[in-house]
């Protein structure tokens, strides 16, 4: 397994935002208290762990992908 280092500022966009996804998904399974529903409770923690799923893949394909052309947005093309 190789880290990648080229295209820095993607590949650190990437991760911040692989961040966000980690804090959202920890927040949504471990910050109710017991005033909420159950349901609420239970669709928040299956919420979370997707969250924490999509987080670790998007800092994971962040720096261990070759080519991030194909997965995180580049600006299109300036036709001349």
């Amino acid at each position: 397994m190789r880290i990648y280092t080229n295209q820095l500022a993607i590949r650190c966009l990437g991760t911040l935002i692989g961040l966000g996804f980690l804090a959202v998904g920890a927040y949504a399974m471990f910050g109710a208290d017991e005033s909420v529903a159950d349901f609420a409770l239970q669709r928040a923690w299956w919420f979370g762990l997707t969250a924490l799923v999509g987080g670790a893949w998007a800092i994971g394909v962040s720096w261990l992908d070759a080519d991030l052309s194909g997965v995180w947005c580049r600006p299109p093309r300036r036709s001349r």
